[in-house]
């Protein structure tokens, strides 16, 4: 695969044009590209950030922001699902069905982490 030109692609863009790709293979290498070329930044950037927490309370910022994100790709991919569904492309609306599933069930258990940093009372000793 020719590798795309970042000037081409903002220029694409300025007029409102995007990148397609004609093949899975096309599709596979770009999502790894952009996966593998910053991941040690990522986790750097990440592994920096949760050595400053000190408390469970540090964690809640963090989590509410992920929750926040994962909504919105919630309700992203939901909207894809339906219009997927809606030109006829079966197999592309069980994908994104799934993804949006294991979206959500991430969601609820980031919800449930957050929760979890406000620590809950003793419980006090029965008599």
């Amino acid at each position: 695969m020719k590798k795309p030109s970042r000037l081409m692609d903002f220029l694409y863009g300025l007029v409102g044009m995007v990148r397609v790709y004609e093949s899975a293979d096309e599709v596979r290498e770009v999502i790894a590209d952009n996966c593998f070329n910053t991941l040690a930044d990522r986790a750097k950037t990440h592994w920096d950030g949760v050595n400053t927490l000190t408390d469970s309370l540090a964690f809640q910022p963090g989590l509410l922001d992920l929750h926040d994100e994962l909504h919105d790709t919630w309700h992203y991919l939901t909207a894809l699902k339906a219009r997927a569904r809606d030109l006829g492309y079966g197999t592309l609306t069980e994908h994104l069905g799934s993804a949006a599933d294991s979206t959500r069930d991430v969601l609820q258990a980031v919800a449930t982490a957050a929760e979890n940093t406000v620590l809950s009372p003793a419980i006090p000793a029965s008599k």
